[in-house]
C-alpha cells in the first residue's frame, strides 16, 4: 500500500524550479530544460509553462532551435531536391537500386491487377451530395473521374423507372419541396427556366432578394409572421414578369 501511495504522490513545483522556468524556458528548447529540472518530463514542463503563462521568445522562434522553417531559418535546405533536378532514381528500373530480397518484400503490399481499395462501395450504395440530394452508385468505372460518373441522383432514377427517359434540358423537381419524398407522384418535370422562376418565387428567396433580409433567423421570422406581405410581393413579381413577357 505504501508503495502505491508513493507512486501516485503529486510532485509540486518548488519556488526554485519556478524561477528556473521563468529564466530559461523562453529561450531554450523544452527538451533541454530536463537537464535543469531533474525528475521533470517534457509534458510536465510544457504544462507548467502554460500555467505560468510562459511562451517561447520571438528570437527563439526565429532560430534553428525552434525547428520551424522561416526566411531566417531555412531548415532542410542541404537535403532538398534542387529546382528542376530529377530524383536520383529517375529513369532507373526497380532492380537497378533494390536487391531481389527487397523487391520480393514489396510484393506483399502491392495492389493486385483489378483490385479495388478497401473503401470501395458496391453498386446500389447511397450517399449525400454537397447540395443535399441523395445519389446512388449505378456503375463501377475505375478510370479518371469515374467516382462522379458512377453516381446518379436517386430522384432522377426513380422518375425514369416510372415515367421513362428524362427529355434533354429538363430537370426533375420535388412537388412538395421535400427532397426526401421519392414518391413518383411527388416528382415532376420542369424546364430550367421554370425551375429558376420557382426558386425565385419561393418564400425564402422573396425575403432574401426582394426584402433585403439575409440573416436566417430573421428570414424564418418574416416567413412565419408576415405571410401576407410575402404573398403580396410574389403577386407583384408575377404580374411584372407577365407584363415584361407581353411587351
Amino acid at each position: 500500500m505504501k508503495l502505491k501511495l508513493k507512486m501516485f504522490m503529486r510532485k509540486f513545483w518548488t519556488a526554485e524550479e519556478t524561477e528556473i522556468m521563468i529564466q530559461n524556458y523562453p529561450d531554450k528548447p523544452t527538451v533541454d530544460m530536463i537537464k535543469l529540472l531533474p525528475g521533470r518530463t517534457v509534458s510536465g514542463i510544457t504544462g507548467q509553462a502554460s500555467k505560468l503563462g510562459l511562451h517561447k521568445s520571438e528570437a527563439f522562434m526565429k532560430s534553428p532551435m525552434s525547428g520551424r522553417i522561416s526566411k531566417e531559418n531555412d531548415i532542410g535546405f542541404d537535403t532538398r531536391f534542387p529546382a528542376n533536378k530529377p530524383g536520383w532514381n529517375k529513369g532507373l528500373k526497380q532492380k537497378d537500386y533494390m536487391s531481389p530480397e527487397k523487391i520480393e518484400n514489396t510484393k506483399k503490399t502491392r495492389f493486385k491487377t483489378g483490385q479495388d481499395p478497401h473503401n470501395t462501395q458496391p453498386v446500389g450504395y447511397e450517399r449525400l451530395s454537397k447540395d443535399g440530394y441523395i445519389e446512388i452508385k449505378v456503375r463501377h468505372l475505375k478510370n479518371g473521374d469515374s467516382n462522379n460518373k458512377n453516381f446518379e441522383f436517386k430522384h432522377r432514377i426513380i422518375y425514369e423507372k416510372n415515367y421513362g427517359l428524362i427529355p434533354e434540358g429538363m430537370i426533375v423537381e420535388f412537388l412538395d419541396g421535400n427532397n426526401r419524398n421519392f414518391d413518383p407522384d411527388n416528382l415532376i418535370l420542369r424546364t430550367r427556366k421554370e425551375n429558376l422562376l420557382q426558386n425565385t418565387m419561393c418564400d425564402s428567396s422573396i425575403v432574401k432578394r426582394f426584402l433585403g433580409i439575409k440573416e436566417l433567423e430573421e428570414v424564418e421570422k418574416i416567413i412565419n409572421e408576415m405571410p401576407k406581405l410575402i404573398e403580396l410581393k410574389r403577386n407583384l413579381l408575377i404580374k411584372k414578369q407577365k407584363l415584361n413577357g407581353h411587351n
